[in-house]
């Protein structure tokens, strides 16, 4: 690959994550130049096919017989494990998305494999050059293509392991490419990446709780809610937050969040202080996020959850502080 041409890729994801997340992209600066680059490409890569599935991105991808007839296989595996469950979108839309993630899926696979050649679209280029760098395995690629999938369906969680089981797939995973990124030494770090992305990813199902259930997905576990006598339409219920069954329901709820926090916690300590950034900062928004709903009682309803301006500012002034004090430290040995 020519480095003009892996340049240009490399451009493209920094683009990509600028315009997609200030508070992602500002905590990407804290790496060193060729890990931050290796982040973009991730990063871009999961806001592509995240994109595709919930409808934002313009899925047009030559169709080839070969893509057709991958994307039928893929479609009688995908249907089988959500038995039971209707696609979330007409047929054409359904088929056209699952084509999109088998063509993506086929693309990681050749740039794990080194055979992504000039004109490939500039994220394969990205990644393909990541995988030749970092010890980065296939298998979490395809675990979060995997969790992409499921979101093409209504998704109706039961469960608390059927929760955790989805956020491992589409969090967790991501964090397990990125620390291989970051560089770790004992085999610890990836138990703790694994929590770091449940946790984040529980918050954010309480952050999008109303774009979900106008989405036809239910993350939170309606086997739990009936438990406290919460059932499914009463999550459209704009009085339900003030009822102390969803408090009682909420407090779990927080309390499992918190015991996933506890052990991501423990994850900084694997990485050197550079890399060991960007996760916290990262974990610092989302127990802001965490503290926001405490804040309100557990009301995630009535407007989105986020981070103010004032908070924001704060994350600022954290990530260039951390960045300058990392400069004085050693690498962790």
């Amino acid at each position: 690959m020519k480095q003009i041409e892996l340049d240009r890729a490399y451009a493209h994801c920094e683009l990509v994550c600028r315009n997609a997340s200030t508070t992602f992209y500002s905590s990407f600066s804290a790496l060193e130049n060729e890990k931050r680059k290796a982040v973009h490409a991730v990063y871009a890569l999961c806001r592509w096919v995240d994109d595709i599935v919930d409808g934002d991105e313009e899925v047009s991808i030559h169709a080839d017989e070969q893509l057709l007839l991958d994307t039928k296989k893929r479609d009688q595996i995908i249907r089988s494990i959500h038995a039971g469950k209707a696609p979330a979108h007409d047929e054409q839309t359904h088929f056209s998305r699952l084509m999109a993630l088998v063509f993506i899926r086929q693309h990681l696979i050749k740039a794990s494999k080194q055979e992504i050649t000039q004109g490939a679209h500039p994220v394969f280029i990205a990644i393909q050059d990541v995988f030749a760098k970092y010890p980065i395995r296939l298998q979490d690629f395809e675990t979060i293509l995997e969790g992409m999938e499921d979101d093409l369906f209504h998704v109706q969680c039961n469960t608390w392991d059927e929760l955790r089981a989805y956020c491992y797939k589409v969090a967790s995973a991501v964090g397990l490419v990125l620390i291989e990124i970051y560089g770790y030494e004992d085999r610890s770090a990836r138990l703790h990446a694994i929590d770091l992305g449940i946790q984040m990813q529980l918050i954010n199902v309480l952050r999008d709780v109303n774009e979900d259930l106008e989405r036809g997905r239910i993350y939170l576990p309606v086997g739990v809610l009936a438990e406290y006598n919460i059932d499914v339409k009463d999550l459209h219920n704009p009085k339900l937050a003030k009822m102390q069954n969803w408090k009682a329901f909420i407090l779990e709820y927080l309390d499992i969040v918190r015991r996933h926090q506890e052990s991501a916690q423990h994850l900084f300590d694997f990485l050197e202080p550079r890399a060991r950034i960007q996760p916290q900062i990262m974990m610092d928004a989302y127990v802001q996020i965490f503290e926001e709903v405490l804040r309100r009682s557990g009301d995630i309803f009535s407007t989105r959850l986020g981070i103010s301006l004032r908070k924001k500012l704060r994350l600022w002034v954290r990530i260039h502080y951390l960045k300058l004090r990392a400069r004085f430290l050693q690498p962790a040995s």
